[in-house]
């Protein structure tokens, strides 16, 4: 599993994962319920498992449904965000980041 989860991870994929990150666990259809757009429920069940290939997310069975939760911690993922973010604008620089604060 990489630590750099905003380099692998889609635009769709890190809105999921914020959906996991809040809720603890869900089902494919509350992922859906809270994401921005109308996006299908095939889709999300194919992301879903795409995350889970990634090794970002498992799934637990509870009767019929599948229930997803995160396997990286948020703070890994805040570190990720945060060097993406500053990779992204500040040339790789946190002084300047810092500077821009200022």
């Amino acid at each position: 599993m990489s630590t750099n989860l905003h380099t692998v991870l889609s635009r769709r994929e890190r809105q999921i994962m914020d959906i996991l990150f809040r809720r603890g666990r869900a089902t494919a259809a509350e992922v859906m319920a809270d994401l921005p757009g109308e996006p299908s429920s095939s889709t999300v069940r194919t992301q879903l498992r795409i995350l889970e290939e990634k090794g970002h997310v498992r799934h637990e069975e509870e009767g019929l449904r599948y229930v997803y939760f995160p396997v990286v911690t948020r703070t890994a993922a805040r570190k990720s965000a945060l060097r993406h973010l500053v990779d992204t604008f500040f040339d790789g620089s946190a002084e300047k980041a810092v500077a821009a604060l200022l």
